[in-house]
């Protein structure tokens, strides 16, 4: 499946719709090894609920991922480096981060440099993140 062809001729909630079960997913595959998932959990909702129509900022997103406590996304990835777990973390910040791309576009909040990076070549990426994991 090419996410980028099938996702970008959508509107950006339809998108996050579209991502919200490969996220379960992916919260389902940690979950296989790590049981106490809570980020997972909470970006994977997150991802659902923008796209059902939820009042979350792109700072909300943000959070999931690096948030000032420390814990995000990215930090659980940095902790299960050669993990079985690792492969199904990096693809879910992956995912996080492009709806946390979608949200701060709809927004129009002040986007953050590392968000700025981010665009529809990261569905490219969460692809090949996803084949990987089978």
């Amino acid at each position: 499946m090419k996410l980028r062809a099938e996702l970008t001729v959508l509107p950006p909630r339809e998108q996050a719709r579209r991502l919200a079960p490969i996220a379960a997913s992916l919260v389902a595959q940690i979950e296989r090894t790590e049981p106490h998932a809570p980020e997972a959990e909470a970006a994977s909702a997150a991802i659902r609920n923008w796209g059902d129509g939820g009042r979350l900022t792109g700072r909300d997103f943000t959070d999931l991922v690096y948030s000032d406590d420390e814990r995000g996304t990215l930090r659980r990835l940095s902790e299960v480096v050669g993990k079985p777990s690792e492969d199904g973390w990096n693809a879910l910040t992956t995912a996080t981060m492009y709806v946390a791309w979608l949200v701060y576009q709809e927004t129009g909040e002040p986007m953050p440099s590392d968000v700025n990076e981010v665009g529809e070549d990261s569905l490219d990426l969460l692809d090949e993140q996803l084949a990987k994991l089978g």
